[in-house]
């Protein structure tokens, strides 16, 4: 399963990505000139900051008033010189760098071929220049950590070339070599940021080095003459994880080296199938014939109208290779460009914009067979839930932690820019935790959630002191709004705080509820359990509107923008749990009806939020809107390289969550597990009426493989993990039909419908 290409990429949108969880880069594959732009996930600007308002305790109490009392604009421009942080924002992601190859004596190409072996997980070019086939493979090894440019010819003729280091022209400080063969460049981040050491290396071997052959280092470049082979080595290594970065650098790329390109591919191979192998989905409907196409002319003819449902199968692995190249171990998580990035002053800093967008990046983590991907989001998460701690106790006076709407590497907790529809917002970090029990359900992994549960816990105590009393008796969050949107109140006036938005409440909802959970498998005391029970109970009840939509805030002010991009206030239908057709009938409808004025009024224009209406409707059973807006995002919202694209001023920039997002909605349309239920094809159409699925998990810690011809399961599996404790009681909904199982320790279930 490749994207493959007939022309080199004219433009960083139709570079090919490759990375290994910390390091990446974008291949264009020019023949003659190759740039690789490099990205390291800890390359931020600036040094840590204290941005806490001193203000903010002493004007809270009046800013909660200001809104009890309906007086939002005083509320909100109180809120702005109190609560906004000192300064307002946050550190910003930013490029490792470019490395460039240039080719000597290379004229006339021919036969031009560029592909990303999603397979293999490495990116290729060949071309024929006077008769003598050229061929790089570049790779991005976890195991090696570090890159590796393969450059041979196949007719093993010799070929000559020079390669130097960038970094926008004149962001680099100090350039050094070393052996003559070994050339860095060196980024100096002060007493106190981020400095960094990029390091390029050259091997070439006795028998690769033919008549007249040399490597040398003249100036900054790297002069290489003459060789039938040579493999580049790159790295980049920061003083955010090593104090004599420089010495880390050299060393990645000498230990690379000494283990020899063949045996370097070969483990990189092996690392990365054991991810990316484990899952496969194909439509009855794909033929194998689309992929002799080049993947800029399918994604062309689609947008043309054709129906090419292989595409798709591309697109869905695809988002699976990225989140695999971005999200590792040891890595920092993905971000808003998972770790592609090619400017200093990049879209939204490429932060982790935390109100939807990343964790939208881990929606598929675990259905799509990933789990150790996710694990970088949570080591993140407990130093959120360090800084957020001080952020709870010095802007509210809470105990507990809280983040804001936007973190960084640091993982600032404070409110992020003087934007009043988004900074302000106190969910950030409550929605993350809720992935810990998430992760739990697809793994039973006690010792995680064990070791986990100290953010969950953290979290809770915040809203135990944060939140007040409303009416009723019930227990409302102040400030708050809902991300990004704006309401009109009946005079006309604009506002965006207010008491518990929608959306609040069901992140509250699903936090309690996984703070129970969690605290129920661990025996925690009956006395936390009881509190945190009847402090659920008071939230806010969810309210239908005069549209019949779901209200988006407690009362039903009209929408200036009522086809605005997020759709926060269905977060209890999908990722959440709130709201079921089930258990909530009249709410599932009335989201229904939210979902369709949305859309009505021009909603979905963006990667992200199509991608997060993909999902909505497969929530609702309807394949034929989810479908549809499948087919929208590759229309509307992805470039020639199948990366997510987000509307920006005149153009397009590159936003990862688009893909993530989609890709995860496309298991929804298939697989719907919740906690003791799981519903097969629960959106089938008309084009993904037949297909095979393998390895998808679910939340009992099992995996799910099936067959279905004609809208209807035929055959299908469900394995339990080893290390489930217990049988744990399923509802499975097949074809219509409720089956009521125990899956148990190595038990398989077996059946054919």
């Amino acid at each position: 399963m490749k994207l493959w290409y007939q022309k080199p990429a004219e433009c960083w949108s139709e570079a090919l990505p490759v990375g290994n969880g910390r390091y990446g880069g974008m291949v264009f594959g020019n023949p003659q000139e190759e740039v690789i732009q490099i990205n390291e996930d800890s390359i931020w600007s600036g040094k840590k900051l204290d941005r806490i308002n001193p203000d903010a305790p002493k004007k809270l109490k009046e800013i909660r008033n200001l809104i009890r009392a309906g007086k939002i604009e005083e509320a909100q421009e109180l809120t702005l010189y109190a609560l906004s942080g000192v300064p307002n924002s946050q550190r910003s992601y930013q490029t490792a760098g470019e490395c460039y190859i240039h080719m000597h004596n290379i004229d006339d190409i021919t036969h031009y071929y560029r592909d990303l072996d999603l397979e293999e997980g490495i990116a290729n070019v060949q071309f024929v220049s006077d008769g003598i086939t050229y061929q790089r493979e570049v790779i991005a090894s976890a195991p090696a950590g570090c890159m590796a440019i393969h450059m041979t010819t196949k007719e093993r003729v010799p070929f000559s070339f020079d390669c130097h280091l960038g970094r926008k022209h004149n962001f680099t400080d100090e350039i050094l070599s070393e052996d003559g063969k070994m050339v860095r460049f060196l980024v100096d981040g002060g007493k106190e940021g981020i400095s960094f050491c990029t390091n390029l290396s050259v091997d070439v071997q006795p028998e690769w080095m033919t008549k007249g052959g040399s490597v040398e280092i003249i100036g900054e470049f790297l002069v290489v003459k003459n060789v039938t082979e040579c493999v580049l080595y790159l790295d980049t290594e920061t003083s955010f994880r090593y104090s004599d970065y420089i010495v880390a650098a050299r060393e990645r790329c000498l230990l690379a080296e000494s283990l020899g390109w063949e045996r370097f591919r070969k483990q990189h191979i092996e690392d990365y199938q054991r991810l990316y192998r484990r899952m496969q989905l194909h439509y009855g409907q794909s033929d194998i014939k689309m992929e002799e196409i080049p993947t800029d002319v399918r994604l062309k003819q689609v947008q043309n109208g054709m129906t090419d449902m292989g595409l798709l199968e591309l697109y869905f692995q695809y988002g699976r290779y990225l989140l695999i190249s971005s999200s590792r171990e040891g890595s920092l998580p993905a971000n808003l460009q998972g770790i592609w990035n090619d400017s200093l002053t990049p879209p939204w800093e490429s932060k982790y914009t935390v109100n939807i967008n990343t964790e939208m990046n881990y929606w598929m983590a675990e259905t799509a067979n990933l789990s150790e991907c996710h694990l970088p989001l949570f080591e993140h998460l407990q130093r959120i839930c360090e800084n957020g701690k001080e952020t709870a106790r010095r802007m509210y006076g809470c105990n507990g932690s809280v983040c804001h709407h936007n973190t960084d590497i640091y993982a600032d907790t404070a409110p992020q820019d003087h934007c009043i529809t988004s900074a302000f917002w106190v969910m950030g970090e409550a929605w993350l935790a809720t992935h810990i029990w998430e992760h739990y359900l697809f793994t039973k992994d006690k010792k995680f959630l064990s070791e986990n549960f100290y953010v969950l816990e953290q979290s809770v105590l915040f809203f135990y002191d944060f939140l007040i009393e409303g009416k009723n008796g019930t227990l409302v969050t102040s400030p708050s709004l809902s991300p990004e949107n704006t309401y009109q109140m009946e005079d006309g006036t604009l506002g965006v705080l207010c008491e518990s938005p929608t959306m609040d409440t069901e992140i509250l909802l699903e936090l309690f509820h996984s703070y129970i959970g969690a605290c129920q498998v661990l025996g925690k005391s009956k006395e936390e359990i009881s509190k945190a029970e009847a402090v659920k109970k008071r939230f806010p009840p969810l309210k239908i509107g005069k549209y019949g939509q779901l209200l988006e805030w407690m009362e039903d002010y009209e929408e200036p923008e009522p086809g605005h991009r997020h759709i926060s206030h269905l977060y209890g239908l999908y990722p959440g749990n709130s709201i079921s057709k089930e258990c909530t009938p009249e709410l599932f409808n009335a989201a229904y009806r939210t979902l369709e004025r949305r859309l009505e009024n021009g909603g979905g224009h963006t990667g992200w939020s199509r991608a997060w209406i993909i999902g909505l409707w497969a929530a609702f059973g309807n394949g034929e809107k989810a479908y549809e807006n499948l087919n929208a995002i590759l229309c509307m919202g992805t470039f020639p390289n199948l990366m997510d694209n987000h509307p920006m001023l005149d153009g397009y920039v590159f936003q990862i969550d688009g893909n993530f997002g989609a890709a995860a909605a496309m298991i929804e349309m298939l697989v719907k597990s919740k906690e003791n239920r799981i519903e097969l094809l629960p959106a089938i159409t008309e084009k993904t009426k037949s297909g095979c699925l393998s390895g998808v998990r679910l939340r009992c810690g099992a995996e799910l493989a099936m067959n279905w011809e004609d809208g209807k399961v035929i055959a299908l599996e469900i394995y339990p993990d080893k290390i489930l404790e217990e049988k744990w009681p399923v509802i499975l909904c097949v074809n219509g039909t409720e089956h009521h199982i125990l899956l148990e320790r190595n038990v398989k279930f077996i059946d054919n419908y």
